[in-house]
């Protein structure tokens, strides 16, 4: 019965991969695809929590549902050979959300955290340096975050503490660029190709 479910799913999988014999792009494609299908599901799920719990607005619903349907567009474009171009829409939507979140929550909540998946995005779907790229950006947003709420220049809805300062913005720079140079390092000695 295990064995049965394993290859059903296998066979689902691979069907929704092109058909190709570029191992690179195939994978590029697989990223992105399973990047999306587990940012909806997880979507979904906090819809289904926060309608059980009763604390559901209809504008989450909303927002779930556009974000669902620019997931779907982005794994269509990596699917039909812009695995490249998705890689990168993927992980700067990704970054920019992320930024939104914790700059509206500020470094107390887990927000920052998710830095940690477009960082890989990059780094496993457009190399090292895109990888690189992705965690210095992510360090300088979480150190504008923490510099803004000492400074007072704005108020998060959690409140400043001086150790996302003295802390959480250097913590966090460490997190992100060893992530990105622990999976680019990876990728790089996987594959031939050296972006």
């Amino acid at each position: 019965m295990y064995g049965a479910l394993k290859r059903k799913l296998a066979a689902m999988w691979a069907r929704l991969l092109p058909s190709t014999d570029d191992a690179l792009h195939r994978s590029r494609v697989g990223l992105v695809i399973a990047t999306c299908l587990g940012l909806a599901t997880a979507i979904l799920l906090l819809i289904l929590v926060w309608l059980i719990s009763g604390d559901l607005q209809w504008e989450t619903v909303v927002a779930g549902g556009v974000f669902c349907l620019i997931l779907a567009g982005i794994a269509v474009l990596a699917r039909q050979g812009h695995g490249t171009v998705a890689v990168w829409l993927l992980a700067g939507l990704l970054a920019v959300l992320i930024t939104l979140d914790a700059g509206s929550y500020g470094l107390g909540s887990p927000a920052a955290a998710g830095f940690v998946i477009p960082i890989v995005l990059a780094a496993c779907g457009a190399g090292l340096w895109a990888g690189i790229g992705m965690a210095c950006y992510a360090a300088a947003a979480v150190w504008i975050i923490a510099v803004a709420g000492q400074a007072g220049w704005y108020v998060p809805y959690g409140p400043f503490d001086i150790s996302h300062l003295t802390f959480n913005a250097p913590a966090y720079t460490v997190i992100f660029l060893l992530v990105a140079l622990i999976v680019g390092l990876w990728k790089r000695n996987l594959t031939t190709d050296r972006c």
